[in-house]
């Protein structure tokens, strides 16, 4: 029966199928506790097998997923901070652009209101308002929204286009800037040049440069060198340009007490028979600077100011051409002007 049995089983095995066959895992605790077996077949362990290693695979590809997203997430935050930092400085330059915008059109405004002239026309003489134009467009727009925008308020385009608007910004403030340096140049040269007359107050011209009667003697034709402007006693007298007294003459035999001021490039001008000079030789003079009172002394027969231009010390000219070059309302500039 033991042989018998032993033939069965040996047949059993053979005749299987294959992956029926068993394998059996035991557990054996120390003391007298119970045995556990387990019996798995060879197809039950690959099963397993398979479901360990797709378990593998997954947290092998979950863990690679993670680590592109984070370098992915890293890659955006340091976009976001150079974009971040663009933006910044697209907002500092905009905001000088505007400074050197309204320092270019106060300059402007302020030669306008000088010459008599319109604020849009200086603008068209400078270039100033075809740039103006311009700026208006798409471009300028995103530009002046982006200076009231919270850094970070929305997304940001990549960086590529902050180096466009900020090249856009650095061209129009080069341009802004050549202009204002144009401006100040011609401020500068417009300063020390005697134009229009020595006050701002109610003059009535009595005499004009050339030959005329001697007012003394009425008898005799004399050359007159400057241009008379009565006035009553006192009327303040004002610098035309900026520039140093030169001297100060008192109480001579013909043109009483004057002011002779020194002027850039060559210009001399005088304001004699004053009252009372109120500037010293060596003394900085600024364009409007009060120097002096109207008055009568010298040889005189009323009350005025003897104004002289000059090229070069003593080189009298006609005085009208510089004083019409900025008063174009009186009937004296508006005569001369129609007649040259």
């Amino acid at each position: 029966m033991g042989l018998f049995s032993r033939l069965q089983d040996s047949l059993d095995r053979n005749v299987r199928q294959p992956g029926q066959e068993r394998l059996t895992i035991m557990v054996i605790p120390h003391g007298q506790e119970k045995i556990f077996s387990l019996q798995l077949n060879w197809l039950m362990i690959a099963f397993l097998s398979g479901i360990l290693m797709l378990a593998v695979g997954l947290s092998v590809y979950g863990l690679y997923l993670h680590h592109s997203r984070q370098r992915e997430i890293q890659r955006l935050k340091d976009m976001y901070g150079l974009n971040y930092t663009a933006t910044l400085k697209i907002q500092e330059q905009t905001r000088g652009l505007r400074d050197l915008q309204e320092q270019v059109s106060t300059n402007l405004e302020k030669i306008a209101v000088t010459l008599g002239s319109e604020p849009e026309d200086m603008e068209s003489l400078v270039g100033l308002s075809d740039a103006r134009s311009r700026a208006s467009g798409a471009l300028f727009r995103e530009i002046n929204s982006r200076i009231d925008m919270a850094p970070g308020s929305r997304y940001l385009e990549p960086t590529y286009g902050m180096k466009t608007l900020n090249t856009y910004l650095e061209d129009r403030s080069r341009l802004l800037e050549s202009t204002a340096f144009r401006i100040k140049q011609g401020i500068s040269v417009y300063r020390t040049i005697p134009l229009g007359r020595p006050g701002t107050y109610n003059f009535w011209d009595s005499s004009r440069y050339g030959m005329r009667i001697d007012p003394i003697t009425r008898a005799i034709m004399e050359f007159h060198s400057g241009f008379d402007m009565s006035g009553p006693h006192g009327t303040p007298i004002n610098a035309t340009a900026d520039g140093v007294v030169d001297r100060v003459l008192v109480y001579d035999p013909g043109y009483g007490n004057a002011v002779i001021i020194r002027h850039a490039n060559g210009f001399y001008s005088m304001y004699a028979h004053l009252y009372r000079p109120l500037v010293k030789t060596g003394q900085p003079i600024y364009k409007g600077q009060q120097i002096g009172l109207m008055g009568r002394t010298g040889r005189v027969t009323g009350t005025h100011v003897h104004y002289e231009v000059w090229i070069g010390d003593g080189k009298r000219v006609d005085p009208l051409p510089y004083v019409c070059g900025t008063d174009l309302d009186s009937a004296t500039c508006q005569s001369y002007l129609a007649e040259n």
